[in-house]
């Protein structure tokens, strides 16, 4: 089984994004991760998460954990301690190279939005990460073991159908998004 968290963007995406931070932001963070929390307090009692992914993490152990608390704000890091704390094995979920071509297609992208290759290049290179991801879940997460992914909402993990898979969420951080940018229009 996998626990799907769409992850709450952070204070810097929504400066990328939108130039400025909610006002809200703060109070819709704890309102997130608070929920999270408590719909993994059973799971948490009984320590039985084995298995940890989180979007962007390209490394693990003591590197995995420095780099999960530089991925994440607070509160959401807050949940990946506890886990790990737990029994929770956090696994390089993602390929450095990968990430790196993404995020430079996201960058070109920036600066020539309207260039269709540029778009169908950005949704390739996303739709790897998507497939590596969901490989490293495939051979990793056993059948009878409990993972947990915390992934940005947009990506599209096509995994196989053995793997059970729960979203557990407040509220979806993508229409948060979205509503805070057509509040601000």
């Amino acid at each position: 089984m996998l626990i799907h968290i769409p992850r709450l963007y952070s204070k810097d995406e929504f400066v990328n994004f939108c130039s400025e931070i909610p006002k809200d932001y703060d109070a819709k963070s704890e309102e997130f991760w608070g929920y999270v929390e408590e719909k993994l307090k059973p799971y948490l009692t009984r320590a039985c998460i084995n298995r940890i992914y989180l979007e962007s993490l390209d490394k693990r152990g003591d590197e995995g954990i420095g780099l999960a608390k530089e991925i994440l704000d607070s509160s959401g890091f807050k949940i990946i301690k506890l886990l790990i704390d737990k029994g929770g094995k956090l696994h390089a979920t993602e390929d450095i190279n990968l990430i790196q071509e993404t995020s430079s297609w996201l960058a070109l992208l920036g600066d020539n939005p309207n260039l269709n290759i540029m778009i169908e290049m950005y949704q390739e290179s996303l739709s790897e990460r998507d497939s590596y991801i969901a490989k490293v879940i495939d051979q990793t997460l056993k059948d009878n073991e409990i993972g947990v992914i915390i992934i940005e909402p947009t990506h599209r993990l096509s995994l196989p159908e053995d793997i059970k898979v729960i979203k557990m969420c407040r509220f979806d951080p993508s229409d948060y998004l979205k509503s805070f940018l057509h509040n601000k229009i």
